[in-house]
C-alpha cells in the first residue's frame, strides 16, 4: 500500500518537478548577441556582378595565429540549399585586406537571372595550417537583383 501512495505522488509530482527545471530555460534572452571579435567588410560593386573578378574584402580582428583566409561565396536557393560559386584561399598577411581579383578558385560572381532577386553569403573562415578547425567563421549576406 505505501507503494501505491508513492507511485501516485509520484505522478503528481513529476510534472511538476519537470516544469521548474525547465522554467530558467525558457526565461533565456531571446535576442540574438552581435558575435565579438572578426569582423569583414566587402567592397561589392557593379564590376563584379556576373564576373570572375572577386571584391576587395576587408578583415578586421583576426584571431591570433590565423594563417590564412578561406573565403566562399554561396547563394542560398529556395528550397535551403546552399549553391557554391568559387572563392579561393589568402594568405593572412597582417593587413587585413585580400585585395580585388585575389580569389580564384573558380571564382564567379553574383550573377541572378534579370528580374530576379537573389540572396548570397561570403563567407569568410580565419584557418590555421595546423588545424582544420577554423579560428573564426563571419558571414557577409547579401542581395541582388
Amino acid at each position: 500500500m505505501s507503494f501505491d501512495i508513492f507511485g501516485k505522488a509520484l505522478r503528481v509530482l513529476m510534472p511538476a518537478l519537470c516544469a521548474a527545471l525547465l522554467l530558467p530555460a525558457c526565461a533565456a534572452k531571446e535576442t540574438e548577441e552581435v558575435p565579438v571579435g572578426m569582423t569583414i567588410m566587402v567592397n561589392l560593386r557593379d564590376v563584379h556582378r556576373c564576373s570572375r573578378i572577386s571584391p576587395e574584402i576587408t578583415v578586421a580582428e583576426a584571431p591570433n595565429g590565423t594563417d590564412y583566409f578561406d573565403v566562399r561565396l554561396v547563394e542560398f536557393t529556395g528550397d535551403s540549399q546552399e549553391l557554391f560559386l568559387g572563392g579561393g584561399t589568402w594568405n593572412n598577411d597582417g593587413s587585413g585586406t585580400i585585395p580585388e581579383g585575389g580569389l580564384t578558385r573558380h571564382y564567379r560572381g553574383p550573377c541572378p537571372p534579370s528580374g530576379q532577386i537573389k540572396d548570397f553569403a561570403f563567407v569568410v573562415s580565419a584557418m590555421n595550417k595546423g588545424s582544420m578547425q577554423p579560428l573564426a567563421v563571419r558571414l557577409h549576406r547579401f542581395s541582388q537583383e
